[in-house]
């Protein structure tokens, strides 16, 4: 008999404990009574991320790697594998080709990635190498090859055109 009443009280207890943890629809005093049951209006959408195509073009007579533009991309001998050496006033002359990398015509995917740079922006790479333009550039032009000894066109494969 004890045993009953011990699994009656014990589970009215249990019934109260857990309705005061329940949601209650019913506003706080002194809220806005038209204000329940509204839920807030949800958070803005991130704007999505910039998607930054890689195909393949003939650039001076050569197949190279261009950006959407048809601009020629190059890569830096400074860079170590997926990391920037060319930051601030040199990515001002030699701007990082930032966003989301897709493939275009005639490029592998598999060999498209990104890197993070120290700012934040994310930099496509091809073949873990950090794509750039060349400021002076317009779509066709190969104005930047070989510059400084150290700027180089990529073929379809990832290899440099050193010349």
């Amino acid at each position: 008999m004890y045993v009953r009443r011990f699994a009656l009280l014990a589970a009215v207890i249990t019934a109260g404990t857990l309705g005061a943890c329940a949601e209650s629809n019913t506003p706080p005093a002194g809220a806005d009574a038209g204000a329940a049951g509204v839920s807030a209006a949800p958070a803005a959408a991130s704007p999505s991320p910039v998607r930054a195509a890689v195909r393949i073009a003939n650039v001076g007579g050569r197949k190279a790697l261009v950006d959407q533009q048809g601009r020629t991309l190059y890569v830096f001998l400074k860079d170590a594998k997926g990391k920037s050496a060319c930051l601030d006033k040199c990515a001002v002359t030699w701007p990082p080709m930032v966003g989301d990398a897709v493939n275009g015509d005639g490029v592998d995917g598999f060999l498209l990635s990104t890197y993070t740079r120290p700012d934040g922006t994310v930099q496509t790479t091809y073949r873990n190498l950090p794509l750039y333009r060349f400021q002076n550039d317009k779509p066709g032009d190969a104005q930047g090859q070989g510059m400084d000894g150290a700027w180089f066109m990529l073929d379809e494969n990832g290899e440099m055109y050193q010349w």
